[in-house]
């Protein structure tokens, strides 16, 4: 039985399932680094950042509740992938930066991430992946904007 293929399915749903089934595959995968997958797009945010950056940045650049960012953050920082420490230039707030611990798994875990989404990718030619990749990136960018 074809769950999917029988009629078209609304976007919003496609997409979404589709990230709860890349999560159910690379929940083992990124496990071994010590975290969860609802921690890696914090932390891969933070590696991308490079800067430290304030966590209300980090959940304004993922679109994410600010209390699920610090709750995320904190066990990142318990796990020893992130420090915290206070902005001198705003005492309220708290920089987040990536440790070496982090840096170190950067490329693991990115390698690992790419497999993942390769096997859910497996069933489109190299032309139609490339053609999806465009087209969310492009549906991504205009989701930025004002």
């Amino acid at each position: 039985m074809k769950r999917f293929s029988e009629e078209p399915i609304p976007l919003g749903y496609a997409v979404a399932m589709t990230h709860r089934m890349q999560a159910a595959k690379a929940k083992e995968k990124v496990s071994q680094y010590g975290i969860t997958f609802g921690q890696v797009p914090f932390l891969i945010e933070i590696l991308h950042n490079k800067e430290p950056m304030t966590q209300d940045a980090l959940s304004k650049a993922l679109f994410i509740d600010p209390a699920a960012t610090a709750r995320a953050v904190e066990q990142l920082e318990i796990k020893g992938f992130v420090t915290r420490k206070v902005n001198p230039k705003n005492r309220r707030q708290k920089l987040v930066s990536a440790t070496d611990k982090a840096n170190w798994i950067k490329g693991d875990l990115r390698s690992s991430l790419r497999e993942t989404m390769q096997e859910m990718l497996a069933p489109l030619t190299a032309e139609e992946q490339k053609t999806l990749t465009t087209l969310l990136s492009k549906v991504c960018e205009h989701g930025l904007k004002p």
